[in-house]
C-alpha cells in the first residue's frame, strides 16, 4: 500500500514538472510534428538524437527524431510533408506527450526566416 502510494506520487510529480514547459506557438502557414502517445502510462520521452535541422526537407514517415523513455526506444516518424520552419526541441530534452518538436512548412519557402535569424527558431 505505501509502496503503491509512493509510485503515484512519484507520477504526480512527473506530470507536474512535464505540464509546467512553456509550450511554443507555431508559426503561420505551418504543422507540427508532435510527440506521439507511446504507451500506456508514458507521459513523457527523452530526446536521444533530433534527425531534422531547420531548413531540411520532410516527407510523410521521414525519421523526425529517436527518443527513449522507460519502456520504450523508438523513432518519430513525421506526420506532414514539407520543410522544416522551426525547431522547439533539442537533443537530451525531456517532452510531454503531444509537445511540438518540429514546425513544417508545405512550401520550400520560408519567408520569416528573411527578417529573423535562424537561431530565433532553432534551438539546436
Amino acid at each position: 500500500m505505501i509502496a503503491s502510494a509512493i509510485g503515484a506520487r512519484r507520477r504526480h510529480l512527473a506530470r507536474a514538472a512535464v505540464d509546467t514547459r512553456p509550450w511554443p506557438s507555431l508559426p503561420d502557414g505551418t504543422m507540427a510534428v508532435e510527440m506521439p502517445l507511446l504507451g500506456k502510462g508514458v507521459t513523457n520521452a527523452t530526446i536521444v538524437r533530433l534527425m531534422k535541422r531547420l531548413g531540411d526537407p520532410v516527407q510523410v514517415g521521414d525519421v523526425a527524431a529517436e527518443v527513449s523513455t522507460d519502456k520504450v526506444d523508438t523513432e518519430i516518424p513525421a506526420t506532414t510533408a514539407g520543410t522544416v520552419a522551426a525547431v522547439f526541441v533539442r537533443d537530451g530534452d525531456d517532452v510531454p506527450v503531444g509537445f511540438p518538436l518540429l514546425a513544417v512548412s508545405p512550401s520550400a519557402v520560408l519567408p520569416h526566416l528573411a527578417d529573423d535569424p535562424p537561431s530565433a527558431w532553432e534551438s539546436g
